[in-house]
């Protein structure tokens, strides 16, 4: 279907740089389209008359106004010496004068005081940054009442959104939004505090006394890290051993505390405190390699009155824990389907940076109007990549908005996901404080993105709900993925860079010592409320709502449409290999004619008996050789490039981030699809029967396991299609590099077939018993770069 796909588009980027020569130089706007403002400055009105002033308190008002469009300090706090210091941004329009006058609000009819006009063409400036700003001056408002002598400090220019006080303006669209709400309006950058697991391992207790001594107590263990509690379980013992981790997630900075309480499990009454202990985060054992944490005995403070009867001793006992802060891990806030970081809390352990995600945000078409709103959307855009999130700036009652605003991240590792999301602002007028309603999320794979290449398109926001697959606007975005250039041709351009495809995905602590999945979930769930409630402290905050939205993980449960979406993708799999062997099988095996038969076994043989020492021979002969039309090959290669960057290169095709037939969706008019996409949307059954029930969220439950076991064995045998493909695609030098090192190599380990077949199945061996010494725990650099490889899951829905 047409309108889900990505649409191309050819938008003028930096004035045409970014188009004509997509590799050039970035600068700080080359992916948006200029828009050309008319910046107004008022800062502050002083009253100069002498003769006869007047008797009143001024209470001055600026109302400026270009064309229809009219702003004014009407709403705006009066700081010290009357002064303002606004900035009121107009878009450039056809009106030739710019008119701005100044009333006293002393009176209820706003007695206009007097009036300065602008010559738009002639009057105002144009300045460009890096110039400095424009210096304001005084203008005399020349007034027909008596009594007044005003003069206006102000300054005007013409500039762009590359202008300081972009972030700050005040726009004619928001002119109707009070001034205590306009700040909701504006753009803003935020940086989420980076996210550290908190680990409190509970190992045992000794000498721990009941309230009742006749009793022997039953004991529990729990922690409380801000508004989180987790427990133990419950052992009925003086002396408990749990060997239990209770994890929290805490962020950067690391100025919290954690409660540790004892707890006399009572049947009878309620539960009793028999001891507590509270430890500051950043007393505790910085943990960067796992199980550095040493095990200490904490003496305990007795919780309230805990002595025995006739005892006088304030005795609460000693535990046995580990209070760590493991550094070494990477605390997800996002699904892992679509991550956009894996960097541990230690910056320590941080990756070489690759290069630069930049993103240009142009704008939006058809955004649908909200049910039973008179207006249309207040839209913006809130990009996160990392624990870096861009918001851009609301443009008031509009369902074609235009930002052009461009962000940056730097990119750690390349098989992430970057996510977009619009909002429809409801904090600008609503009296109740609404919650920002959603209109629909984008989200790009970086592994899609070639180096260096500007990506443009017009992203469908798709929603899928009960009534199926629906379009809710189209976002236009320009997207590159910059890499500095090397120093030396043909290399790349760091270390880093070099052996990304190959290291960790994530820290060494996640295979050394794995969290379970579910736990996983559930820390997930912690750390988004820690994100909410650090945002909701910036000023002006980013809502709940729109952060948990942006990090809401994938749904996995039971979806009939997906299992026969999964149960598609293995087919197709298997279809492409039967394919492959069943015309082998017709060109050879079942073919009449011998001559490719022969053909067939001649290869065979020379590959098993001719080969080494053919491959031995051109070490020792035409090595030399080989190098010199390997280096050939590459000037040839640098050449052509070096052409096609001169004479420029044509756009990327449009990227492919949805697939209507592999997602199943393409029948929306069958009643069967649409009954399967609304079971997705079912928490529970609908039918009444309490067995039938059961049974059937039984089966949902079951299903739900298979679904997702299916759609990650697809997921691998997509990604050894992508491995037989990767000869076709742009890593024939690498493999030229690999054919080259394969003869030097050979000529180490050769000395005949039958020694090396006996020194393979030795090394095999070898490796397969994994003695202790030559144990490795970690993923190899092929399992690194197989990780990596595509697949079509992101192309679902």
């Amino acid at each position: 279907m047409a309108e889900f796909a990505v649409k191309k588009i050819s938008p003028k980027l930096g004035g045409e740089r970014g188009t004509r020569n997509p590799n050039g130089p970035t600068s700080s706007h080359d992916l948006v389209e200029p828009m050309e403002f008319l910046y107004v400055e008022v800062i502050k009105t002083i009253n100069k008359s002498v003769l006869n002033p007047i008797t009143h308190a001024c209470k001055p008002i600026v109302e400026i106004t270009l064309g229809n469009y009219q702003s004014s300090t009407r709403d705006l706090p009066v700081g010290p010496n009357g002064a303002w210091n606004q900035v009121f941004a107009f878009d450039k329009s056809t009106a030739d004068v710019l008119s701005v006058a100044l009333k006293d609000g002393q009176f209820p009819n706003n007695t206009l005081i007097g009036k300065q006009n602008f010559k738009v063409a002639a009057d105002i400036p144009s300045r460009v940054p890096p110039d400095a700003r424009m210096a304001p001056q005084w203008y005399p408002i020349p007034s027909t009442v008596e009594g007044y002598h005003m003069e206006l400090l102000m300054s005007v220019w013409f500039g762009t959104q590359a202008d300081e006080v972009y972030s700050n303006a005040w726009f004619a669209d928001a002119s109707t939004v009070s001034a205590s709400r306009e700040k909701n309006t504006r753009p803003k950058l935020y940086l989420a505090p980076r996210l550290c697991y908190v680990r409190v391992t509970i190992v045992s207790g000794h000498d721990l006394i009941a309230n009742d001594r006749d009793r022997t107590p039953n004991v529990y263990v729990s922690a409380t890290l801000d508004q989180v509690r987790l427990k133990t379980k419950p052992i009925e013992s003086k002396n408990p051993s749990w060997n239990q981790d209770l994890i929290f997630v805490a962020s950067e900075s690391l100025d919290g505390t954690v409660k540790i309480q004892l707890w006399d499990l009572n049947k009878d009454s309620h539960d009793q405190c028999i001891g507590t202990l509270e430890t500051k985060l950043s007393e505790m054992t910085a943990v960067k390699v796992p199980g550095a944490a040493s095990t200490l005995f904490y003496d305990i403070k007795p919780g309230g009155k805990i002595e025995p009867e006739g005892d006088t001793r304030r005795f609460a006992g000693r535990l046995k824990m580990k209070l760590a802060t493991d550094q070494s891990y990477h605390v997800f806030d996002e699904c892992t389907q679509y991550c956009s970081d894996y960097r541990a809390f230690a910056k320590g352990l941080w990756p070489g940076t690759l290069g630069k995600l930049e993103v240009g945000i142009l704008g939006a078409t058809g955004l649908p109007r909200a049910k039973n709103a008179l207006k249309d959307r207040n839209a913006y855009v809130v990009a996160k990549y990392g624990n870096k999130w861009a918001r851009t700036r609301t443009v008031v009652n509009n369902k074609s908005p235009k930002w052009n605003e461009q962000y940056s991240w730097d990119i750690y590792e390349k098989c992430t996901v970057l996510t977009l999301g619009v909002y429809d602002n409801q904090q600008i007028f609503s009296i109740d404080k609404e919650n920002d309603a959603p209109v629909g999320k984008v989200r790009i794979p970086l592994s899609l993105l070639q180096w260096n290449r500007i990506y443009t398109g017009s992203y469908p926001i798709l929603v899928l709900g009960k009534e199926g697959l629906k379009t809710t606007g189209e976002i236009q975005l320009a997207v590159r993925c910059a890499c500095p250039p090397p120093t030396l041709t043909f290399f790349p351009p760091s270390y880093a860079f070099a052996t990304a495809p190959f290291r960790l995905l994530l820290p060494k602590s996640h295979y050394k010592s794995p969290i379970s999945l579910p736990q996983i979930d559930r820390l997930r769930e912690l750390a988004v409320g820690v994100n909410c409630q650090n945002l909701a402290r910036t000023e002006p905050p980013l809502r709940n709502e729109v952060v948990k939205d942006m990090l809401s993980p994938k749904n996995n449960n039971f979806s009939m449409r997906k299992t026969k979406a999964n149960v598609d993708r293995l087919y197709d799999f298997f279809t492409w290999l039967s394919s492959k062997y069943g015309r082998l099988d017709a060109e050879v095996r079942s073919t009449t004619d011998n001559t490719p038969k022969w053909i067939t076994f001649a290869v065979c043989f020379c590959v098993l008996w001719l080969l080494p020492p053919l491959t031995l021979w051109l070490v020792v002969y035409l090595y030399p050789y080989c190098l010199v039309s390997f280096s050939v090959y590459v000037m040839i290669k640098v050449l052509v490039e070096y052409y096609k960057t001169r004479n420029g290169t044509g756009p990327p095709p449009p990227l492919v981030l949805f697939d209507v037939k592999l997602s199943r969706l393409e029948k929306l008019d069958d009643t069967q699809a649409l009954d399967e996409i609304a079971e997705e949307f079912d928490a529970t059954s609908a039918v009444d029967p309490q067995v039938l029930k059961m049974r059937y969220d039984r089966l949902k439950a079951s299903g739900a396991e298979v679904m997702v076991f299916s759609g990650e064995a697809a997921s691998q045998f997509e990604r050894f299609h992508a491995l037989w493909m990767l000869c076709t695609s742009n890593n024939v030098v690498l493999i030229c590099v690999l054919a080259l090192l394969y003869p030097v190599l050979l000529v180490y380990y050769y000395f005949s077939l039958e020694s090396l077949v006996k020194a393979f199945i030795t090394v095999f061996v070898f490796k397969w018993v994994n003695f202790t010494f030559n144990r490795l725990d970690l993923p190899s650099a092929f399992k690194n770069f197989f990780r990596r490889l595509p697949n079509k899951e992101h192309l679902m829905m």
